[in-house]
């Protein structure tokens, strides 16, 4: 019966489901704590389970021993109830009280060391220092001016003690967490809510962290990549229990799943989750084009962008809280020309000839791609009816988590794609649009986090910047935290629907959101106000950055030695002076202090390219030694291990750089470069065929463009004779590089391979013989294809004469002699290079071959007509033109015997 009051807890329900839910076997303390979770008064867990010790505690001990870690263990995990059902319930609120502290507010009345302190904050200050201390991770250590860090280094302690996972080192530099195995650890539900929650906790660590770095991604990889987690707690619910719940559970899961590899930078593989959500929800929805008009005086509507959206009727679920929910406030643009939202028209009323998806020369009867981030429809044929009736200025409102579904791909899409690219941020707006402009109340946190990435959306455009920052300032303030100076009044807080999804959005700290704002003043051009941002937020790293991005790296280099004089362990400050003096040993200083990966980052591309200055060559072994160890403390970096294959190419080192984009791959299986570089690696270790199935994987992602990516597919499927793949490259090659090359993007040798192939049989004639594929594409390359690219080369319309002549189409094959010799006759250097005029002769000495092979047989218009009837006129015609170009220049030359020898036959 404990699973479901845990499900509950992991859903965030309502307090009223647990009057209504069959628990009446669960013990009254679990009930009334889990309320207390649940009406986001998670501080009071804690004061109850700690009163009854308060006399017996005593963390003075702290102060003496700089590893409070140990000193918690001892002096209160002890002392703690061994129930691991009700520890359980002190982890969450822990971690819930930590949350609402510092991420969604408001401030609890008392922090956790208030109380274990009984009011006694002398000693406070100093222990907040060792907490904050004890939650570095990878040389990086969490930000300075956390709220309550008590409350998560407990709750982290407490997930150990139920999972047997070591959550914090003895030594925080240097983490010796395991990875845990979560298929044989999830057998029961409750070890598998415990493990689930340990992963919610440590993505609020990582949090912490300007970067992620050390064990913790990895150990975050492997909780939320296993269905088991769902499964166990699934299988655990009582019969009893609603089909929703279990719904809602796996649903969560993989909403997390997706939060968390956005979290650890492996966002290329959250497209198979935000699949399986999106059909596990039934959640409707499509991007497609639609007209609109921006400004109030606009007369005509132009093409845009919407995102139609509906929710299941059947899985629609309106919390009955949002009833009293209070929503951030929204400003508005308040502007003389720009309209509030774009007004669209009735999607079904614009025609098909004029839709903006025509234009793109797309395929419009492809119908719409599911499993994308955003499905598309090419055209209105392609949208569900169901969303074709929304009224596209009034669409309905959505479930909570379609909502997150939604925010989740905005996310994606701009974590994976470029920044500043007008398409990619017209998607953005669509998404966000969509979460934002929707009837019916509205959830507070799913609500603000749109409405800040609105703002940040709004603030890179002249037009909405003034309502971008105002909105920022106006969200940070709206958190309830501690804020010097508000620009607005304070409105209504209600904690619990503030934390009710804030385990499944991206985790925004409230220093983030001001750092964030600072980074945009930076963006305008505001320096002063940005680095006053920095300085209350007491971010030095980000002060000397900032210093160094306009040029002033002197005032950045006493910014971070003010740092480090202060705080000797910061590894971070200790890299970023080393990468402003490019000095090697605060490199080496920043790694021997806290494992920091940047650090051997730098080491690395250091002695892969030293600076003039420093009298260094290239040396290889000490690049790859540099990134082998950054590698081993986070081996999540998709760039360091690209990198690392690169230079294992370049000094021949084909069995390292093989692994390297192996890791690559299976990190982002979309990347088309580390699959080409894999399959290079393979072709050195002789291992053709992986090679060519490596290629296939390239040049069916991201390489449509990319043509040394189709050279390399052509030349190993060239190596392992599979000649329609061949065939398939050669095609590709010509088309991505026509325009640029000419014929140059035609490779002859391996055009004249490929002919030799499809002349090797007979062509086949006869009611019944049918062309084979090969055949039909080859003849279409070769006689469709080539003829519209080929400029000057006279061997490419031979080869083409050839296949015409295999095609019994002698006519055409003649034609193509005659081209081949125009285009060498016609060269300019013809009267002053010897040897042109050689080549020249040789192409009218095949010319008059042809005329004499071909002119005689039966034409093109069957019995009775011929190939060509004058062809010794045109033999004679063509030997005295090009003896007429040569005459008084090449009348002693060899050339010139062998054309009165043509005249005279």
């Amino acid at each position: 019966m404990s699973v479901l009051l845990y499900s509950h807890l992991l859903l965030a329900s309502d307090t009223k489901v647990l009057e209504n839910d069959g628990l009446e076997n669960c013990d009254a303390k679990s009930i009334e704590w889990a309320k207390h979770i649940l009406s986001g008064r998670p501080s009071l867990v804690f004061q109850e389970a700690v009163l009854p010790l308060k006399d017996t505690l005593n963390l003075k001990s702290a102060l003496d021993n700089a590893n409070i870690v140990d000193v918690l263990r001892n002096s209160i995990l002890e002392k703690l109830c061994d129930n691991s059902e009700h520890l359980l319930l002190l982890a969450i609120s822990l971690l819930q009280t930590f949350l609402q502290s510092n991420y969604t507010g408001p401030l609890p009345p008392r922090s956790s060391l208030y109380i274990l302190l009984n009011g006694n904050t002398e000693q406070a200050e100093q222990i907040n220092r060792l907490l904050i201390a004890s939650l570095s991770s990878g040389g990086q250590q969490a930000y300075d001016l956390i709220d309550d860090p008590l409350s998560l280094v407990l709750s982290l302690l407490i997930f150990e003690k139920i999972t047997n996972q070591t959550v914090l080192s003895e030594n925080a530099t240097d983490s010796n967490m395991a990875v845990p195995d979560i298929a044989t650890l999830t057998s029961s539900g409750f070890s598998s809510v415990a493990h689930w929650w340990l992963g919610r906790a440590l993505l609020v660590h990582l949090s912490l962290l300007p970067e992620p770095s050390g064990i913790i991604p990895s150990v975050l990889s492997v909780i939320f990549s296993s269905i088991d987690l769902a499964h166990a707690i699934a299988n655990d619910l009582p019969e009893h229990s609603s089909q929703d719940v279990t719904l809602r559970i796996y649903t969560i899961f993989y909403l997390e799943n997706v939060k968390c590899s956005l979290a650890i930078n492996t966002e290329q593989l959250c497209l198979a989750s935000l699949t399986k959500v999106k059909k596990l929800r039934k959640f409707e929805f499509v991007l497609t084009g639609a007209r609109a008009k921006r400004t109030k005086f606009q007369r005509e509507s132009h093409s845009g962008l919407i995102i139609l959206a509906k929710s299941s009727d059947e899985l629609f679920r309106e919390n009955q809280s949002n009833i009293e929910n209070v929503s951030p406030e929204e400003f508005h643009l308040e502007s003389e020309i720009l309209l509030e939202k774009p007004f669209f028209e009735s999607i079904a009323d614009e025609p098909l000839d004029e839709q903006v998806v025509k234009k793109q020369r797309l395929d419009v009867d492809a119908g719409i791609e599911e499993e994308k981030l955003l499905p598309l429809a090419l055209c209105q044929e392609n949208i569900p009816k169901e969303l074709m009736l929304l009224d596209p200025n009034a669409q309905p409102k959505l479930a909570d988590y379609d909502d997150i579904q939604l925010l989740l791909r905005f996310y994606v899409i701009r974590q994976s794609s470029p920044a500043k690219d007008p398409l990619v941020e017209e998607e953005l707006k669509a998404l966000i649009s969509r979460v934002i402009y929707q009837e019916g109340v509205k959830n507070w946190t799913i609500y603000s986090r749109a409405l800040w990435e609105r703002s940040i959306l709004e603030t890179s455009k002249a037009k909405t910047v003034e309502r971008g920052i105002l909105q920022m300032q106006s969200l940070v303030e709206e958190l309830g935290l501690r804020i010097e100076s508000r620009l607005l009044p304070e409105g209504n807080i209600n904690s619990h629907l503030r934390l009710s999804y804030i385990h499944q959005i991206p985790l925004l700290p409230r220093w983030e959101l001001d750092a964030a704002l600072a980074e945009k003043y930076m963006s305008l051009g505001v320096l002063r106000s940005a680095i006053e941002i920095y300085e209350r937020l007491r971010m030095s790293c980000e002060i000397a950055l900032c210093y160094a991005a306009v040029g002033d790296e002197k005032k950045a280099e006493e910014v971070l030695v003010k740092r480090i004089e202060e705080n000797p362990n910061d590894a971070r400050a200790l890299s970023i002076l080393g990468d402003i003096r490019q000095d090697p040993g605060l490199w080496e200083k920043s790694w021997k202090i806290g494992k920091y990966v940047n650090a051997k980052n730098s080491l690395a591309r250091y002695f892969y390219n030293p600076p003039a200055s420093s009298g260094l060559s290239r040396n290889y072994d000490a690049t790859l030694e540099h990134l082998n160890d950054s590698l081993r403390q986070y081996p999540l970096s998709f760039d360091t291990w690209y990198f690392y294959g690169c230079v294992g190419l370049e000094c021949d080192k084909m069995a390292l750089a093989a692994e390297a984009f192996s890791r690559c791959v299976s990190l982002d299986p979309t990347h088309a470069l580390s699959w080409s570089n894999l399959s290079a690696a393979y072709v050195q270790l002789g291992k053709l065929k992986e090679a060519f199935s490596c290629l296939r994987k390239a040049v069916s992602s991201d390489a449509q463009k990319n043509w040394r990516i189709w050279e390399n597919y052509m030349l190993v499927a060239l190596k392992l004779n599979e000649w329609n793949d061949v065939l398939l490259a050669c095609k590709k090659l010509v088309d991505i590089r026509r325009d640029k090359s000419g014929d140059g993007s035609i490779d002859v040798q391996i055009v004249e391979k490929l002919v030799e192939v499809l002349i090797s049989s007979d062509y086949p004639t006869g009611d019944n013989q049918q062309l084979t594929h090969y055949q039909k594409s080859c003849t279409e390359f070769i006689c469709v294809t080539l003829p519209s690219v080929i400029t000057s080369d006279a061997r490419c319309w031979r080869l083409v004469a050839k296949v015409e002549l295999w095609r019994k189409r002698p006519w055409a094959a003649l034609d193509c002699h005659e081209k081949a010799y125009r285009a060498i006759s016609h060269n300019p250097d013809l009267e002053i290079d010897e040897n042109v005029w050689s080549e020249t002769v040789d192409a009218c000495e095949d010319l008059i071959a042809a005329y004499e092979s071909l002119g005689e047989i039966e034409g093109k218009f069957g019995p009775g007509s011929l190939v060509c009837k004058d062809w010794k006129y045109k033999s004679r015609a063509t030997i005295k033109a090009l003896m007429s170009k040569g005459k008084n220049r090449w009348d002693d030359s060899v050339g010139w015997e062998r054309l009165l020898e043509m005249r005279n036959q």
